[in-house]
């Protein structure tokens, strides 16, 4: 599973192990399957997030946080 981190427009992060990341016409989810099942982890609305990154290790260890673009939200036209 990937580790996301999410900032929000309040100046406030949080990060979250999830498999996928989905976005409808109002909020975003990250989500792990759980006995064949996809698990909601986390949901923000879209107007909220300032920023989404994935983190990466490094073939020495250490961490590096890269930007992610949002997917295209799943039945509908994204709202911003």
């Amino acid at each position: 599973m990937a580790y996301y981190r999410i900032q929000l427009s309040n100046g406030t992060s949080r990060t979250v192990q999830a498999v996928r990341m989905r976005t409808d016409a109002r909020s975003l989810y990250l989500e792990e399957r759980a006995a064949g099942n996809w698990r909601e982890v986390l949901a923000e609305p879209l107007a909220e997030v300032q920023r989404v990154q994935r983190r990466f290790t490094e073939n020495n260890g250490t961490w590096t946080w890269l930007n992610e673009r949002l997917p295209a939200p799943v039945g509908g036209i994204r709202a911003w």
